[in-house]
Parts: structure tokens; sequence; C-alpha cells
């Protein structure tokens, strides 16, 4: 009854009633699809980008087999394992975090550190795509346990008014100033994020670590080909307030550790607009 819009996060309409069963088989790795409350949607009459999420949605089964991402082109490989890093990231730094969610979110991070860099030096290493595979699975139980923060919020909205754009880019696009405004308010967990990277940042204090985790993250960007400014995306400097806008008629903004304002969007947004 009703068209799917309807059924949007503070939409018209809720989902009342059992849904046909769904069988997730994810081809990417990855969304976490396979393992969520969650159908995305984009409206472009309205250039937004939103997102059904009820429990009546998670799959009845999942059939992840890694044979299915074999033959990724190496950027959608970056971009959707970028994905599943947000996912664990996030979760991870999220206000209702909890030690389940952590365990997944931390074990997945680790796997996408470790193998996505040479998975995109070897798109066929089988190993690699398990791991991967391994890691969307981990990502998407901690978000379907806890949810996603800031960047997810700001990605939707880039999504909805630039289709273009894969999620992944959306997110990493953002990431660097994410962490520059968030880490203050989050140092132990960034802190411990950023000593998955770099090991020898175990013999310095959580502050130093946590703040070194942002100049991390953009090696990390270069080195998986997600390197890039919103400019490089082609999106227009005249749709930032846009985006500002519908980042915060989404939820994710509330549950950073750092809640924005604004303007505070804005300024994210422009100094993401132009990489060197």
């Amino acid at each position: 009854e009703g068209t799917a819009w309807e059924y949007r996060l503070f939409g018209e309409r809720k989902v009342t009633r059992e849904v046909l069963p769904i069988i997730a088989i994810p081809t990417t790795s990855g969304t976490g699809s396979q393992v969520t409350a969650v159908s995305v949607l984009t409206n472009p009459k309205e250039r937004f980008k939103s997102a059904i999420v009820d429990p009546h949605l998670f799959p009845k089964e999942a059939i992840v087999d890694p044979e299915l991402v074999m033959s990724l082109p190496p950027h959608l490989t970056a971009s959707t394992g970028f994905d599943a890093f947000a996912h664990a990231f996030e979760s991870y730094v999220h206000v209702n975090a909890n030690p389940y969610t952590d365990l997944l979110a931390l074990e997945a991070m680790r796997l996408v550190i470790r193998f996505l860099p040479p998975l995109l030096n070897n798109p066929a290493d089988r190993k690699a795509r398990e791991h991967m595979a391994w890691a969307d699975t981990l990502a998407g139980l901690s978000i379907a346990n806890c949810g996603t923060t800031l960047p997810h919020g700001i990605g939707m909205a880039i999504g909805g008014k630039a289709p273009w754009v894969m999620h992944g880019e959306a997110l990493a696009v953002v990431y660097p100033e994410f962490l520059r405004y968030t880490a203050p308010y989050a140092l132990e967990k960034f802190a411990a994020v950023a000593r998955m990277f770099r090991p020898e940042l175990l013999g310095e204090k959580d502050e130093v670590a946590a703040l070194a985790l942002e100049e991390i993250m953009n090696a990390f960007l270069k080195e998986i080909g997600m390197w890039f400014g919103l400019e490089d995306l082609r999106i227009p400097r005249e749709d930032l307030p846009g985006i500002v806008e519908d980042t915060f008629k989404l939820p994710d903004y509330s549950v950073n550790p750092r809640v924005p304002t604004k303007e505070d969007v804005l300024a994210l947004l422009e100094s993401a607009y132009s990489r060197k």
C-alpha cells in the first residue's frame, strides 16, 4: 500500500507486517545489506536519498560467496571496501556503541586495513576477497546493532544531490574533515584505530595517536585510490547548502561523538571541496 518512498525514515507510512522473505546475496564487499534491516532509496525529483529502516527487512538468509565478487573492478572494490571500513569505524565511535559492536567493528577494520590495499594490486586474490567479504559482514552486523554517524549522513545527502557519486566516494571525500572535527571528542577510540594502522603509536599517549589518525587516513585513502575533493566528484559548490540541509533530515549527525551544527557541516564541506 502506498509508494516505497512513503516508508522512508520519518515518512508518511511505517512497515507494519512481514514482508516477502529476503534472501540476500551480496555482489560487493560492501554495503553490509545482507545482515541489516535497511533499504536505501533515492527520489530523483526531490534529489534526496533516504532509507527504509525496519526489523521486518532483515534478510531471512544471507549467502556470502566470495566467488561473486572476484570480477569486481578495482575502483568498485575500493569504494565498497571503504564503505565497509566506514561502517565499522562509525559504529565503533557511535554514542550507542557497546562491547558487542566494538568486537565486530574492530575485527572488520583490521581486515580492511590488512587486505584491501593488496587486493587492489591483485584483484584475483581469492583469500583477500574472502577476508573482505567477512569484514563487510561483520561491519554490517555492527551497524545493524548500533548505526552510523556523521559521514554517512553527509554521504547520503551527497548521493541524493549527485547520484553519479558512489556511496564509498561520498564517504571518503569527507573523512579527513570528519576525523579532524571529531577526534578530540573520542580520543581513546580514535587512538585505538590509529594504532591498528601504525603499531608504533602504542607507545604514544591517546591524544597523540588520536590526532595522528587524520594523516594516517589521508595516506590510506591515497593508497586505495579514494583521495579526492568534492570538486573532483563534480559537485557544484552551489549544492553545498542543500547537502547541509539534507544531512540534518537523517539522524546520523545526532549520534556523532561531537554533534555538529549546520554551520559546522558547511565548513567541513567547504574544506573538502578541493584537494591538493
